[in-house]
């Protein structure tokens, strides 16, 4: 049995500790933030809730169709039945598809908390540095704090992060700068009345907003409130990086109001900024696994922007640590 460290509790760090302890390894999981689950956030205000980041996924691969089916039966997840919009300057018209969606429930990161038993966590822990001691690891944090020795250290941090932490003689850092990550602007708002508005979801191409959604819709959401959650552009959001709150309900209000052909009255509404939102690169190869160093990587970066290039990435990257620890 083997001892590792895996930094981020997002999909990729929790699918691939649960993987390695159902191997028989023990991990220990480190997030900087309060909670797990990474983009797969739901955030709760005193009366009401909304999934601020991943707003729904597919599944493609044959691989993650099935563990997508495990999900569902145990209840973490469920199909969202929306027929999506398309919004354009002057339309606003039906885009159906044959596309499943899918969204935790009740909330998004349920899957999350199902995957994380057995696990130990060390939340609002944020790693800054690692240290090579005795062929081992050790990590240490913004605050001094010193934590292992590790066998290995399994990275699935975003990609920044990433790459502030990996040796300067990794073989992944020429690969990984090619990829990069876009940041999107995020405003949930809850209705004080019903909006009459006929779409549950639409994408739009006005430059401005690229997503909008009746977040209440989705199945296992409370409906005390109709709430929506608009997500703005990564070219938007990269030029308004520090836009004020006023700003975005401003555009988020304008956008919700156009949709329902009247003034709407909002409850509350709240906006969060996501800097590392969708993830992009050339087609290359980013290494997951240097087993000379004992490090490895995962992540939706390290392959595309889905949420199932985040678990196909820690499938692949526990295969080849359990090899190496075999």
């Amino acid at each position: 049995m083997a001892t590792f460290a895996v930094i981020g509790a997002g999909l990729a760090g929790v699918s691939l500790a649960h993987r390695l302890h159902e191997s028989g390894h023990h991990c220990f999981v480190f997030e900087k933030s309060r909670g797990r689950g990474g983009r797969l956030s739901t955030r709760r205000r005193d009366d009401w809730q909304v999934d601020h980041g991943t707003q729904y996924f597919t599944a493609r691969s044959e691989q993650f169709k099935a563990e997508v089916d495990r999900w569902q039966q145990k209840g973490w997840i469920s199909v969202w039945p929306v027929t999506p919009w398309k919004l354009g300057r002057e339309t606003l018209v039906p885009s159906p598809d044959e596309q499943i969606r899918y969204v935790g429930s009740p909330t998004m990161n349920a899957m999350i908390h199902g995957l994380s038993d057995g696990l130990e966590f060390y939340t609002r822990t944020r790693i800054d540095r690692l240290e090579r001691v005795d062929g081992g690891w050790r990590l240490w944090d913004e605050h001094g704090e010193q934590y292992g020795q590790f066998d290995a250290v399994l990275i699935t941090a975003p990609l920044a992060q990433s790459l502030a932490l990996l040796p300067e003689n990794s073989a992944a850092l020429p690969a990984m700068k090619h990829a990069r990550m876009s940041p999107t602007w995020a405003t949930a708002i809850a209705l004080d009345q019903p909006s009459g508005i006929e779409a549950d979801a639409l994408f739009a191409n006005d430059g401005i907003v690229t997503w909008a959604c009746r977040d209440s819709s989705k199945p296992g959401r409370p409906d005390s409130y109709e709430t929506w959650m608009i997500h703005f552009s990564p070219s938007w959001t990269a030029n308004h990086l520090n836009a004020d709150g006023e700003l975005l309900i401003q555009q988020s209000q304008f956008l919700l109001d156009r949709l329902a052909g009247h003034p709407l009255s909002i409850h509350d509404y709240f906006s969060h900024r996501w800097l590392h939102a969708r993830a992009s690169h050339d087609a290359v190869v980013i290494p997951q696994w240097d087993s000379a160093q004992a490090i490895g990587l995962a992540g939706d970066w390290t392959l595309g922007s889905r949420l199932e290039d985040a678990w196909i990435s820690a499938q692949t990257l526990a295969d080849q640590v359990c090899q190496s620890f075999s």
